[in-house]
């Protein structure tokens, strides 16, 4: 926790108030705190502390950081906390499935209860069956660890996958076989989850375990615009119809596109305007809305929120 803390208070733009900073651990559902999570690429933060209390965050944000791990901690700009950890889910559940499957029982406890993982991994394990894809799929899962610990020299993800004659480690037990710290082993855990969506996204190598990749769960009014956006209503006509104002439903978009339902821009901004955004973006990126209305004139507070949604979701 300490380490997450402090990683955000030196990533943090350095007008964000403590308030604010606070509010994208604990996953505060509103739209400003998904924008400022998103724009300031501290996504895979958000959430990440539902319990914390203010008090405890206060002490910590404001202590030194002499005894912090010299892990760099790695973050994700495209999905949350909690997208990242269920999608490990599916993949844990998926294999555990498969695995009792081969053993001729389908009779366990699984390692997920939530149901989103649960219908995930029904959908793809039933797509898997009819195709005849089992093999595929385990060459995809011996690739992921393969790539993973390529590129995380102390990987520690594969302790935590749970089979028919395998149990999974807890965390106790891996910090005993590694040598870690909790503190160490919990800043690696999340650096190979954050690798391990990054490997995902890649569809062309791995076709099947791209499906495991869960995104954030929309807010009750954004799910009712994607609706209506994917039913052909223009943003005037959908504020209309909910009795809203225009900036809200622009807000729920922005919320599309910060959480990945959204990736085509070209709906909603000029190509041209975004480029000439991020060559001034790049080198002023804490600057406040403000002033990049000043600069950009012609850009709606929409547009300009958006182009930077879009930049930091790219990680520029």
């Amino acid at each position: 926790m300490n380490e997450i803390i402090q990683y955000i208070k030196k990533h943090a733009f350095h007008y964000k108030t403590d308030k604010s900073i606070y509010n994208i651990l604990i996953g505060a559902k509103t739209h400003q705190t998904y924008f400022d999570a998103c724009s300031q690429q501290l996504l895979s933060l958000y959430h990440s502390q539902p319990d914390l209390k203010y008090t405890s965050f206060e002490r910590i944000y404001h202590q030194n950081n002499e005894d912090l791990s010299s892990i760099p901690l790695k973050v994700s700009t495209r999905y949350t906390f909690e997208s990242i950890q269920q999608t490990f889910q599916v993949l844990q559940l998926l294999i555990q499935t498969i695995s009792f499957k081969q053993h001729h029982t389908l009779s366990f406890i699984p390692v997920s209860e939530i149901s989103k993982v649960q219908k995930r991994v029904k959908t793809i394990y039933f797509k898997l069956e009819a195709q005849q894809s089992l093999d595929a799929f385990k060459t995809e899962i011996y690739q992921l660890f393969e790539l993973l610990n390529q590129a995380q020299p102390r990987s520690i993800l594969h302790y935590f996958l749970q089979g028919y004659d395998e149990v999974m480690y807890t965390n106790q037990q891996v910090s005993l076989i590694e040598n870690l710290k909790m503190s160490e082993l919990a800043i690696i855990k999340m650096n190979d989850l954050v690798e391990m969506m990054h490997l995902l996204e890649d569809q062309e190598t791995f076709p099947i375990l791209h499906q495991a990749i869960i995104l954030p769960a929309l807010s009750i009014n954004t799910k009712d615009t994607l609706k209506l956006v994917n039913n052909g209503l223009s943003l005037e006509a959908i504020a209309q119809k909910e009795g809203v104002k225009l900036n809200t439903i622009e807000d729920h978009i922005i919320e599309l596109y910060v959480k990945g339902y959204f990736t085509d821009y070209s709906l909603y901004l000029d190509k041209e305007d975004l480029n000439e955004f991020k060559t001034f973006y790049i080198d002023r990126q804490e600057e406040r809305l403000r002033n990049f209305k000043a600069a950009f004139p012609n850009m709606s507070y929409f547009e300009i929120k958006l182009a930077i949604t879009i930049l930091a979701r790219e990680g520029i």
